[in-house]
């Protein structure tokens, strides 16, 4: 089986999953129908724009690689193979375990203040701590992020927010 013939199974494939999921969205409220039936519509569009690139486009465009990989980049192992362990200076100095605090972190932050405090002081506190932006700049992406989120949320969904164990304080 070509690979051609690959992508198109799998491409028919998602068009009956998403036409599914279109389907079934039939028999929900307007409601609950705001987030699968875009989704859906978007994911059927995506597909036949990928189908037709493919099987249109197939004759005239040259086979190419579309990732291309410096092998020289690749530290290398003393045979010549690439490391698949990560060095201690990739993991910084607290490695997975700081990884899995930062996430721990957020978590307790969610559960604790609620979601829109929770994801301001988050990305807040990465972008300035983590020297990423200025802490003017750093303080303005999580604003316009939190007021992202708030809108689509709560404006356009008409969520009710989580306001974390400490909002009975605040009321």
């Amino acid at each position: 089986m070509t690979r051609g013939t690959q992508e198109n199974m799998i491409s028919v494939l998602l068009l009956a999953v998403f036409g599914g999921v279109l389907w079934l969205c039939q028999d929900f409220g307007p409601r609950a129908r705001l987030i699968p039936q875009p989704l859906a519509v978007f994911g059927i569009a995506l597909t036949l724009i990928q189908l037709v690139w493919h099987n249109m486009g197939r004759d005239t465009a040259p086979a190419m690689e579309m990732i291309s990989v410096d092998a020289g980049a690749i530290p290398g192992d003393g045979e010549g193979r690439p490391r698949e362990e990560r060095t201690q200076e990739q993991l910084g100095r607290w490695g997975e375990a700081g990884a899995f605090c930062i996430v721990a972190l957020l978590l307790a932050l969610v559960f604790t203040t609620g979601i829109f405090p929770a994801v301001f002081l988050f990305t807040a506190g990465y972008l300035v701590l983590s020297g990423y932006c200025t802490p003017l700049r750093g303080l303005a992406y999580s604003v316009v992020m939190t007021l992202a989120i708030y809108l689509l949320f709560v404006g356009g969904l008409e969520m009710q927010p989580y306001h974390g164990l400490l909002g009975a304080w605040f009321r």
